[in-house]
């Protein structure tokens, strides 16, 4: 996937990620109150902030990566194809709006229903979808997937070989581990020479033995 991603070091979301799911958009821009359509309805990945069309006009946001954010029923989505460049929204509701499909940046507000066995629902807050997502905004997914990452950090663990009683061997008089160390490398290289020669060794062919011959009958 190209752009950001989540690792199993991440316990927390990108500083950026975090700043655009808690930005209030649309709101007017204290570099530009003067001016007119000046709402802050673009967020500027590598500056995490919040800007409006007008300090896009500046060369402080040259070839700096952007997300447009739009609103659809009075809540703020981004572009599917825009955001996908950055995270993996899959399984993520997208809807569509003048034939461009987008995200939802947060959940919407909505009275919980009880869930039904019919028909797909977003398992963080219950909000019906349709099959095979599982979330209906960004937040959620990102919710759900960095708790799982914590989940294995948390368990993954490297098994530790057993060595014996190292302290025990190391109080010894340096020669005397010197002397074991070579009879046993000695040991070892025999019983391997021995298995080695009974693997090379060519079988003996066993001959079946003849049984008693029968004499002809006599006439």
């Amino acid at each position: 996937m190209v752009g950001y991603s989540l690792n199993l070091k991440m316990k927390r979301r990108p500083e950026w990620l975090e700043t655009l799911l808690q930005s209030k958009f649309f709101g007017p821009c204290y570099d530009h109150h003067d001016l007119r359509k000046n709402e802050m309805n673009v967020f500027c990945i590598d500056c995490n902030r919040c800007v409006c069309q007008h300090c896009l006009s500046s060369t402080a946001h040259y070839l700096h990566k952007l997300l447009q954010i739009r609103r659809y029923v009075y809540q703020d989505v981004v572009r599917l194809q825009d955001v996908q460049k950055h995270l993996d929204c899959s399984k993520v509701q997208p809807y569509t709006i003048n034939g461009a499909k987008v995200v939802f940046l947060n959940p919407r507000p909505h009275a919980r229903p009880p869930k039904s066995n019919s028909g797909a629902s977003c398992v963080v807050c219950e909000r019906s979808l349709s099959e095979p997502n599982r979330y209906c905004s960004i937040d959620c997914k990102v919710s759900v997937v960095l708790e799982k990452l914590k989940n294995r950090s948390q368990f993954i663990s490297f098994p530790i070989p057993e060595f014996g009683d190292l302290s025990a061997k190391e109080n010894r008089n340096p020669e005397q581990n010197l002397k074991e160390d070579e009879s046993s490398e000695t040991d070892m290289s025999v019983g391997n020479g021995l298995r080695l020669n009974s693997a090379l060794k060519p079988k003996k062919q066993l001959h079946k033995r003849k049984g008693i011959p029968s004499r002809a009958p006599l006439c």
